[in-house]
């Protein structure tokens, strides 16, 4: 009897041993004995976790730091202010719908070279505000978005790299945000704003998604240098649709082979400047847009260059139409000859999709040239630009150094000619 007291007792304090060193081993553990700004470094190892963050702490991978969980809840949960995370790869592995593998609230966040692995969304902000998530990748299955704002406002979104989500990177009801040199593919909407105001998308890659970028009911948005290309894989794909939006510019983007480069519609005051739009289907096709300036850009190689269906008082001006009629009769490199965009094709395939069949036909080319459309329907480039803004000037730049050298070339010869001449005297 007395030896079985001693063996229970034995039992007793083992397990309450094991449980303790266990219990002290664990992240979560850890990190609740952190202080508050203080560091918490995790060795190499696969760790099958759930975490919560509420304080300020750092929690930094310093190896091969894998937190894993196929749970409903997050994988990571952060919350509060100033938290960072670092050089972790997280795995997010269950499959019900809208399961996270990070969840962010509160603000002044940080989260640096993530590897996030998902089979729902990545990272979503909840009223998340001035938080930083840079470098790192997001690869999903196509089942949530890769990085999802709701209701936050002055985050930075940079450098990561995101492939076969939902949405890229999806931002509703959230304004002030920065979405800067990210590269996503692979996906539905490579970048989609909803109802956000003040976005900048800059220096972003874009790339063999149905859409490149979404911009939906927006003011004051600035999209600039992006490229969004190779957006064809949908009969609705297009590299950058402007929809219900108002004083957004899109400047300096490159829009290639995309099933139709530029989508405007319900957009009013918009600034559409110094693009290439090239190799699309259709370069550029408003509807319903109105008070848009549309100038220098560059549309070459596009089956269609452009269309317009109801849309009136646009200032088109300025731009370089690889398929317009060119003739400089001022020498100032702008063309005389207006360049016009008749939306008779466009408005009959809304009307009968299959006539889509008959596109550059002879047959609908005449049809066209018969039943003209109101002067005031068609997309009109008034001053179109002979060259592509630059050219000119580098060609005769380069031209006047090739007649300088001819004449300098031609100089020396008849030098040494003359004085061959005189030796031979």
């Amino acid at each position: 009897m007395k030896i079985t007291r001693v063996f229970f007792l034995f039992c007793i304090i083992f397990l309450s041993f094991s449980f303790h060193t266990y219990a002290q081993d664990t992240l979560q553990s850890q990190i609740n004995a952190a202080p508050e700004y203080g560091i918490v470094k995790i060795p190499s190892g696969v760790y099958n976790e759930i975490l919560v963050l509420s304080k300020p702490v750092t929690l930094e991978g310093t190896g091969e730091v894998t937190v894993r969980s196929c749970s409903k809840e997050p994988v990571i949960t952060v919350k509060g202010q100033s938290i960072t995370l670092k050089h972790i790869k997280v795995e997010q592995c269950s499959s019900r719908a809208d399961t996270e593998a990070i969840r962010v609230t509160g603000k002044n966040h940080r989260l640096n070279n993530l590897q996030i692995y998902t089979k729902q969304f990545g990272i979503k902000f909840n009223e998340t505000n001035d938080t930083v998530v840079e470098g790192g990748f997001i690869k999903g299955n196509s089942k949530g978005n890769g990085i999802d704002l709701w209701e936050s406002n002055n985050n930075m979104i940079q450098g990561v790299e995101i492939d076969r989500v939902r949405d890229g990177i999806y931002i509703e009801n959230s304004h002030f945000n920065r979405i800067t040199r990210n590269a996503i593919g692979n996906s539905r909407y490579g970048i989609h704003i909803m109802f956000s105001n003040h976005i900048t998308v800059q220096d972003n890659k874009s790339h063999n998604n149905i859409t490149g970028a979404m911009v939906m009911g927006t003011k004051e948005t600035k999209i600039k240098r992006n490229e969004l290309t190779f957006n064809n894989r949908n009969v609705n794909a297009q590299g950058l649709l402007l929809y219900d939006a108002e004083k957004t510019e899109a400047i300096g983007n490159r829009i290639s082979y995309n099933r139709v480069g530029m989508y405007v519609e319900n957009a009013n005051n918009n600034r559409i400047s110094d693009n290439k739009v090239n190799g699309n289907f259709i370069g550029m096709q408003f509807k319903n847009a109105n008070e848009n300036n549309v100038s220098d850009n560059v549309f070459i190689g596009n089956v269609n260059e452009s269309q317009a269906i109801n849309s009136t008082e646009n200032k088109i001006i300025h731009n370089y139409w690889d398929a317009s009629l060119k003739l400089d009769t001022k020498g100032n490199g702008i063309s005389s000859i207006p360049h016009r965009a008749d939306p008779f094709f466009l408005t009959l395939t809304n009307e009968v999709p299959e006539y889509q069949l008959f596109f550059q036909a002879p047959g609908m080319l005449v049809l066209q040239a018969l039943l003209k459309s109101p002067e005031n329907q068609v997309l009109t480039d008034y001053e179109p630009r002979m060259t592509i803004r630059g050219e000119k000037e580098e060609n005769n730049s380069s031209f006047k150094m090739q007649i300088g050298i001819i004449s300098m070339s031609m100089l020396a010869i008849s030098i040494t000619l003359f004085k061959i001449g005189r030796k031979r005297r």
